[in-house]
């Protein structure tokens, strides 16, 4: 009985976040990002490949800190966004019917801080391991958060008049990097 009743809790936060069975097929609110993004992530957890092994231990160190304080400088960011959103917090790159439009807090500084600190943490975690398997999970994790973000735009322009005119004021994800930042 209860893990049935938490399964339709969990159907109802999946509809109304815009989940389908048709969108699952068709990527019609941008699924398919969803689920690149989470596998992208996910695989950050598999073992540095190959692994580079500094025979001095203090630049290890050093590394290994500077990596782990990207990473939870990306951790703050993110919990501050998610915070920030609130009820208008959706997985997929597709704003909600009763949603508004959040320009204050994280939100004032950059568009998209929730990929941004996605970033930050995978960035860390590429320094800490010094892993060039896990650099190419950055670029390809940056390349599915630009198309889900630009996803996004394209649909907060239609829902939100007023957001073309933030996208010329505000960075998408990290200012004065050309490919995360496309203010127009």
């Amino acid at each position: 009985m209860r893990l049935n009743k938490n399964f339709k809790k969990i159907i109802t936060v999946l509809s109304r976040w815009g989940f389908s069975k048709q969108g699952l097929l068709n990527n019609s609110k941008g699924e398919w990002y969803l689920f690149s993004q989470i596998l992208l992530i996910l695989l950050h957890f598999i073992v540095p490949y190959p692994k580079i092994e500094y025979t001095e231990f203090a630049i290890n160190i050093f590394i290994k800190i500077i990596g782990l304080a990207i990473s939870i400088q990306g951790l703050i960011i993110v919990i501050n966004a998610f915070l920030d959103l609130g009820e208008n917090l959706t997985p997929l790159p597709y704003p909600m019917n009763e949603s508004i439009l959040i320009k204050n807090k994280s939100y004032k500084n950059v568009r998209h801080p929730l990929y941004k600190g996605l970033l930050f943490i995978s960035l860390g975690i590429c320094i800490f391991l010094l892993s060039l398997i896990h650099l190419c999970l950055l670029i390809s994790l940056a390349y599915i958060l630009k198309i889900k973000a630009l996803k996004e735009e394209e649909r907060l322009k239609i829902k939100f008049p007023e957001y073309k005119e933030y996208i010329k004021e505000v960075p998408a994800i990290i200012e004065k990097i050309k490919y995360l930042d496309w203010r127009s």
